[in-house]
């Protein structure tokens, strides 16, 4: 009895990719093996650290060395977070405005935050090797050409540079300009890889670690009605691929933003309970296409 190929999409989501650890965690408890990955963003990222592991024990504390490290500082994500105003006064609200138009300003004459340097040289601390070649099970990668709308696929060649335009936040992160391509993050055309491994896998795993429990707009101005639109075009993007995979994980991961690293072990503790949950629906579906039925019925598809 041959036991079925299984595949695993992990979406993106920053720092929420700790969700991603923690559901491998318990696919090795219960000696489920993993056969292709296929990464977005954050989830390029854990799934080229396992990929070429093969231990998700590693991965989770070298997830978490990485926190303390000087290339993750020279990110700058603690300065994301949103802090709450000391005061309503008039002269904060001025402030607050007055800060807006001048990050508007800016945006009109520079394509990036932080140089694209700063983030090839934390995925470099994060991942053992450098190349696809070195890994121990198959990977995709996916980024975004801003050119033609499309996903790009990296399967072969540099790896850590693979990751890094699939972790390349657009706005935050400088892009990459080459061969007529702009690159930016998987995560604007795919941001839950399930359809490029969809032929490769006879069970497809998907890890949704999208922002959940968005609240109503307590302030209908331009800038937040252009964000949430963008939201809803996202929510819709992920669903619509959730359907390519036999089973989808979603870790409750709240509305918690991708820069929040100091949330690591609610994201960790999350994605191991959400594996939890899920393991008799895996089990039944490795138990089913285990058997002659399921292989005949498969030999026969490809004969038609």
């Amino acid at each position: 009895m041959r036991r079925p190929i299984i595949g695993l999409a992990l979406g993106g989501g920053g720092a929420r990719g700790a969700a991603h650890i923690g559901v491998l965690n318990i696919l090795k408890k219960y000696n489920i093996p993993i056969h292709h990955i296929a990464g977005t963003s954050a989830g390029s990222v854990v799934g080229a650290m396992y990929a070429a592991t093969l231990d998700p024990d590693w991965v989770e504390n070298r997830f978490r060395e990485f926190i303390k490290s000087d290339p993750f500082h020279a990110l700058g994500t603690d300065r994301l977070r949103s802090k709450p105003e000391a005061s309503s006064s008039a002269f904060n609200q001025i402030a607050k405005k007055f800060k807006n138009q001048m990050v508007l300003a800016m945006s009109l004459h520079r394509n990036s935050i932080i140089k694209k340097k700063r983030l090839k040289d934390a995925f470099d601390f994060l991942i053992p090797v450098k190349t696809f070649d070195e890994l121990q099970i198959p990977l995709k990668i996916i980024a975004t050409d801003l050119n033609t709308c499309q996903p790009v696929v990296y399967d072969s060649g540099d790896l850590v540079e693979a990751a890094t335009r699939s972790g390349t936040i657009p706005g935050y992160v400088e892009p990459t300009e080459i061969d007529g391509q702009l690159l930016v993050d998987g995560g604007a055309s795919m941001p839950l890889p399930t359809t490029i491994i969809r032929n490769d896998a006879d069970i497809l795993i998907g890890i949704d670690i999208r922002r959940r429990g968005v609240k109503p707009l307590a302030e209908a101005n331009i800038y937040e009605i252009m964000m949430r639109s963008d939201m809803t075009t996202y929510q819709n993007l992920i669903r619509l691929y959730a359907e390519e995979a036999d089973i989808i994980i979603s870790p409750d991961v709240k509305n918690y933003q991708w820069s929040e690293f100091d949330r690591f072990d609610y994201f960790f503790d999350e994605g191991i309970q959400s594996c939890e949950n899920a393991i008799l629906t895996i089990q039944r579906q490795i138990n089913q296409k285990s058997g002659l039925s399921f292989r005949l019925k498969q030999w026969f598809g490809h004969q038609s």
